[in-house]
């Protein structure tokens, strides 16, 4: 009798991730040797100001510093112990994992077992995040939509039927987001029966075991949850605080294009229309379930800076723009993505 070898079927995850390996390669070659690239820039002895590349760099650091700093504060409120330097390595882990994940997905579940391995408390570390990204979805649903209206004239000029539902679903996608954080950060009772209803779903067709230890376990990871925003939200100083520094590392985050715009040595483009560029290219690239919104970035960069950036400058100023707010992120931030089963705080912050 001969024995048949079952073939193994090759993991979707794999798959998934060798295809947006290659797309990256694709992309970083294309405009490298395309016509215009980066080699034809190089060749045609085009002058760049490395001291506004420099700025270019800088901007995106303060963004990652300013990140820290805020769940830094987040976190002192629930964990005195806590340092600077920790909120840096979890700030850094966040970078990296959504980075590397599609639609990010993976950035704070990463933060929060970095935070656990050294010593801060799971529901105090998801707190401080949950509260950090409602922040963030707030002040950039806000801020694109003070870009709209102060830039009407602005983006008349790309308004085209593919815009017009971006933007819809962009707007729809940030509002829809803050409505379910803050229904899960401060309304426990009605949060507790869609979760019960939906686990009961998942035992009901099989999905899962145990449902009522897991509802169980839920129940008290909630109610631990709920009373840390709680306390979090009664410093109303500290949130006006966040928020300030939230607006402040966004706009870091978008004066990336305007300061590569500048070392090609491009004039009469305005760092306010730069700005709500950039802030509308965040927005749409986020809802494309890619790591890093690849490709769309990409895209809409080039049909908003198009304008400003020549053919022949076009490609080399995505690539630039790329690499230090992706891909050098990436190489940066690696190295902080690895855990330490050591303990990092001073003193040890007990879990029960």
């Amino acid at each position: 009798m001969e024995n048949v070898k079952k073939k193994r079927k090759l993991p979707w995850k794999i798959i998934f991730n060798v295809a947006i390996f290659g797309l990256t390669i694709f992309l970083i070659v294309f405009f490298i040797f395309s016509e215009g690239g980066l080699v034809d820039l190089i060749k045609s002895g085009q002058q760049v100001n490395l001291l506004w590349l420099v700025m270019a760099v800088f901007v995106h650091f303060l963004n990652i510093v300013l990140d820290a700093t805020i769940i830094y504060l987040f976190l002192k409120e629930t964990t005195p112990q806590v340092t600077f330097w920790n909120a840096f390595i979890a700030s850094m882990t966040g970078q990296f994992f959504c980075a590397v994940t599609p639609s990010a997905t993976g950035g704070q579940p990463m933060q929060v077992l970095a935070m656990s391995r050294m010593g801060i408390k799971g529901t105090n570390a998801t707190s401080a995040l949950v509260q950090k990204f409602l922040v963030w979805q707030f002040t950039l649903t806000v801020y694109c939509i003070i870009a709209v209206v102060t830039g009407i004239g602005f983006f008349a000029k790309f308004l085209d039927p593919a815009m017009i539902v971006f933007s819809i679903i962009g707007f729809g996608t940030q509002v829809f987001m803050i409505a379910v954080l803050l229904l899960a950060s401060f309304c426990k009772p009605l949060t507790t029966k869609i979760v019960n209803a939906f686990l009961t779903f998942l035992g009901k067709i099989h999905l899962m075991k145990n449902v009522e230890k897991k509802k169980k376990s839920i129940d008290e990871t909630l109610s631990s949850f709920h009373e840390n925003n709680k306390e979090l939200n009664k410093n109303k100083a500290l949130l006006v605080k966040i928020y300030v520094i939230t607006a402040v590392q966004m706009t870091a985050c978008f004066l990336a294009p305007y300061c590569i715009a500048m070392s090609f040595g491009i004039t009469g483009c305005s760092i306010f229309d730069m700005l709500r560029a950039q802030a509308y290219v965040s927005m749409v690239s986020s809802l494309v379930p890619l790591p890093g919104g690849s490709g769309a970035a990409e895209y809409c960069f080039g049909v908003f800076f198009g304008t400003y950036f020549t053919t022949e400058t076009i490609k080399s100023a995505i690539l630039i723009w790329r690499t230090i707010t992706y891909y050098g992120t990436i190489a940066v931030s690696a190295p902080f993505a690895i855990f330490r089963d050591k303990k990092s705080l001073k003193s040890k912050v007990e879990d029960h």
